[in-house]
C-alpha cells in the first residue's frame, strides 16, 4: 500500500494521482451548480407568485372600493327616498299641489331617480313625480304594494328590489311604508332609479388590470363592467365584499383583474431562463478549467518532486564525492610539502619549478573541492552553525594577515580600517573567516592597480534597544551621517548592525550583473577557459551570501564600471552585546604600525 503525502508524492518519493481531496472538491463543485440552479428557479417561482399575489391585492381594493361607491350610492337614494316621506307624512292628505310641488323638488336633486310615486293601501297610484319618467302603471304600483306586505315591513322601513321591465330595463326601486293614523290602513312612497346611473358611478374608476366588475343581487346581476371572459386565462378573482341594503339585504361585488402582462411574465421566465443556462455554462467551463488546471498542478507537482528528488541527489553526490576528494588530495598536498621541505632529500634546481608548480596546483584544486562541497553541503541543509562571540578588530586583522602575501605579489595597497569600540559579535567563526577571504581574494583578483580597504562600522538599532547610550546620542546609531543613513536604508531588516565592508578600486561589475554575480557558477570578467587558476568557480559569491544568511545577515553589493565595487557584509548585534561606553559609531580610530603594503586603523 503506498500513502501519498502533501506533495502528492508516497513514502518512495513517487507521484501519486489525484486523492480523493480532489474528488470531493468536484463534488462540492457540481453540489454548488445544482444548489445554483434550484435557488434561481425558486427564485423566479416566488417573483411569479409575488405577481399573482399582488394582482389578487389589487382585485380585492378594487371590489373593496367598488362595494363602498354602490353602498354610498344606495344610502344617498334611501335618505332621498326618507325625506320624500316625511312630505307625504307631513303635508294635508287633500292637499295634492304642495305634494307634488315638494316631491318635483326633491326629484330634480336626483338625477339618476327616474320617478317617485305615492299610493294608498289599496295599491292605487296617489300620486307621481318626475320629468323623466311617464306615470307608473298600476300593475308595477300593485306588484310593490304587495311586496311591501309581504315583507311586513313597518312604517319608516326602506325595502330595495331590483325589477326588471321589457320598456324601461333594469331598475332598481326603493320602497318605503308610511306612517298613518292608528286605525287607518298605511300607504307607501317609493323611487324607481336607473342601474345605469350605478353602473357610470361605478365606472368612473377602472383600474388598468381591471377585466370586469360584477354588483350581484341574488342570482341577477344588476351591473356588470368588462366582460368576464375575455382573457379569462389571465384572469384572478377579487373575492366577494358585501353591500349592506336598508332593509338588511345584500348585493356583492366581484371582481377580476389580469395578471402582469403576458409579455412581461414570459420575458421574466424567457431571461430568467437565459441566465440560468449562461450560469450553468459559466459554471461547466469554470469546473473544466478547473479540471485542467488541477492537472496542471499535479503535473507541476510531479515535475518539482523529480526535479527535487534530482537535486537532492546532485547535492548528495556532490557531498559525497568532495567528501572523498579531499583524502587522496590532501596526501599529495602533504607529501608535496615534504619534497619542498627537502623531507626527501634536497631538490635540484630543475626539479623546484614543477614541484612548486604541482603544490600550487594540488592547493588550488583542494579549495575548489572545499568549495563545491560547501554549495553541496548547503544545499542539502547539512552544514551547521556554532555561534561563538568574538571580538571584531582582532578577527579581521587575524584574517587580512592569511592574504597579505597574495596583496603584496600584486603590489596593492591594503588598509583595515575597523575599531575597537565595537560590540562583540555572537556568529560562527569559521563561516565568518570564508566570507572574508572570498570577498578580499575576489577583490585583490578584480584590482589590478589601486587599493583593497576593509571597514567596520556600528549601524541601526530601534530607539528601546539603545536606551542606554548617552543622552548626546540619536536613538538611531549613525542616524546623522547621510552615509550611514544611506547604508542603513538597504539593511536586510530594522535591528543593530555591524557592517563589514571590502572596498576595491578595480574593474567593477555592471548594473545588469549586480545580481547575477551571486548565483551559483556564474562569473564576470572571468579568466582564460584553459586558466583555471585564474578563471576560479563561480562559487565564492554565491557560498558567502548563503552563509552570511545562514547567519542572520546577508552580502550586499554596490559597483560601478572602471571606479571599483564595494561588499557590504551584515552581522546582526544583539542589543544586550552592545558596550554602554564606547564612543560614536565606529569609535576613535586607533592607529596601529602597518605591516609592509598595509595599514591598519
Amino acid at each position: 500500500m503506498r500513502v501519498a503525502d502533501g506533495n502528492g508524492t508516497n513514502r518512495d518519493g513517487q507521484f501519486v494521482g489525484p486523492g480523493e481531496g480532489e474528488r470531493v472538491g468536484l463534488g462540492l463543485l457540481s453540489r454548488f451548480v445544482g444548489a445554483v440552479f434550484l435557488v434561481v428557479l425558486a427564485a423566479l417561482l416566488l417573483l411569479d407568485r409575488a405577481q399573482s399575489g399582488a394582482t389578487g391585492e389589487r382585485a380585492r381594493t378594487d371590489a373593496g372600493s367598488a362595494a363602498l361607491l354602490a353602498e354610498a350610492f344606495v344610502s344617498a337614494h334611501a335618505v332621498l327616498l326618507d325625506r320624500i316621506a316625511e312630505v307625504a307624512e307631513l303635508e294635508p292628505p287633500g292637499d295634492s299641489a304642495a305634494v307634488r310641488a315638494a316631491l318635483d323638488s326633491l326629484v330634480a336633486g336626483a338625477p339618476a331617480v327616474r320617478g317617485a310615486w305615492l299610493v294608498d293601501s289599496t295599491g292605487r297610484i296617489r300620486l307621481h313625480a318626475g320629468r323623466r319618467s311617464a306615470p307608473l302603471d298600476d300593475r308595477l304600483a300593485a306588484a310593490v304594494v304587495e311586496r311591501v306586505r309581504r315583507r311586513r315591513a313597518a312604517a319608516g322601513t326602506t325595502t330595495v328590489a331590483v325589477t326588471h321591465d321589457s320598456t324601461r330595463g333594469r331598475l332598481i326601486s326603493f320602497t318605503r311604508a308610511l306612517r298613518a293614523p292608528a286605525g287607518v290602513a298605511a300607504g307607501a312612497a317609493g323611487i324607481v332609479v336607473d342601474a345605469d346611473s350605478l353602473r357610470a358611478l361605478l365606472a368612473r374608476v377602472q383600474p388598468a388590470t381591471r377585466r370586469s366588475l360584477l354588483v350581484l343581487s341574488g342570482r341577477d346581476t344588476l351591473v356588470q363592467l368588462g366582460s368576464a371572459e375575455a382573457g379569462a386565462t389571465h384572469m384572478s378573482a377579487g373575492g366577494s365584499p358585501i353591500v349592506r341594503l336598508p332593509d338588511g339585504g345584500t348585493w356583492r361585488v366581484v371582481t377580476s383583474h389580469a395578471l402582469t402582462s403576458p409579455a412581461l411574465r414570459w420575458g421574466l421566465w424567457i431571461f430568467g431562463g437565459l441566465g440560468v443556462l449562461l450560469l450553468a455554462i459559466g459554471l461547466f467551463r469554470e469546473q473544466q478549467r478547473a479540471l485542467q488546471v488541477a492537472g496542471r498542478s499535479m503535473e507541476l507537482e510531479r515535475l518539482y518532486s523529480d526535479v527535487k528528488r534530482a537535486n537532492q541527489a546532485k547535492s548528495e553526490f556532490l557531498a559525497n564525492v568532495s567528501h572523498e576528494l579531499r583524502t587522496p588530495l590532501n596526501a599529495i598536498v602533504g607529501f608535496v610539502e615534504l619534497l619542498r621541505d627537502g623531507f626527501y632529500g634536497d631538490l635540484s634546481p630543475r626539479q623546484i619549478p614543477p614541484v612548486d608548480r604541482i603544490a600550487a596546483s594540488a592547493t588550488h584544486l583542494r579549495h575548489l573541492v572545499d568549495q563545491v562541497l560547501d554549495i553541496a553541503k548547503i544545499a542539502a541543509g547539512r552544514l551547521e552553525v556554532h555561534p561563538e562571540t568574538i571580538v571584531l578588530r582582532p578577527f579581521v586583522l587575524n584574517v587580512a594577515s592569511e592574504l597579505e602575501s597574495l596583496v603584496s605579489e600584486k603590489g596593492l595597497a591594503f588598509s583595515i580600517t575597523v575599531g575597537a569600540s565595537l560590540p562583540r559579535v555572537r556568529t560562527d567563526p569559521t563561516h565568518l573567516r570564508q566570507i572574508l577571504i572570498n570577498l578580499i581574494g575576489n577583490a585583490v583578483k578584480y584590482t589590478p592597480a589601486g587599493t583593497v580597504s576593509v571597514r567596520a562600522r556600528l549601524l541601526g538599532g530601534p530607539p528601546d534597544s539603545n536606551a542606554h547610550l548617552t543622552p548626546t546620542r540619536s536613538s538611531v546609531i549613525g542616524a546623522d551621517d547621510a552615509s550611514a543613513r544611506s547604508l542603513l536604508a538597504r539593511a536586510p531588516r530594522s535591528g543593530t548592525w555591524v557592517v563589514l565592508q571590502v572596498v576595491d578600486s578595480g574593474v567593477g561589475i555592471a548594473p545588469a550583473d549586480l545580481e547575477r554575480i551571486f548565483d551559483e557558477f556564474e562569473q564576470v570578467n572571468a579568466g582564460p577557459r584553459g586558466d583555471s587558476m585564474q578563471r576560479g568557480t563561480g562559487l565564492g559569491l554565491a557560498i558567502s551570501r548563503r552563509l552570511a544568511r545562514l547567519l542572520g545577515g546577508d552580502v550586499s553589493v554596490e559597483s560601478e564600471i572602471g571606479r571599483g565595487s564595494t561588499f557590504t557584509v551584515w552581522l546582526p548585534v544583539n542589543p544586550a552585546d552592545l558596550n554602554r561606553e564606547r564612543s560614536p559609531a565606529g569609535g576613535t580610530p586607533t592607529v596601529a604600525t602597518p605591516s609592509p603594503g598595509a595599514s591598519v586603523a
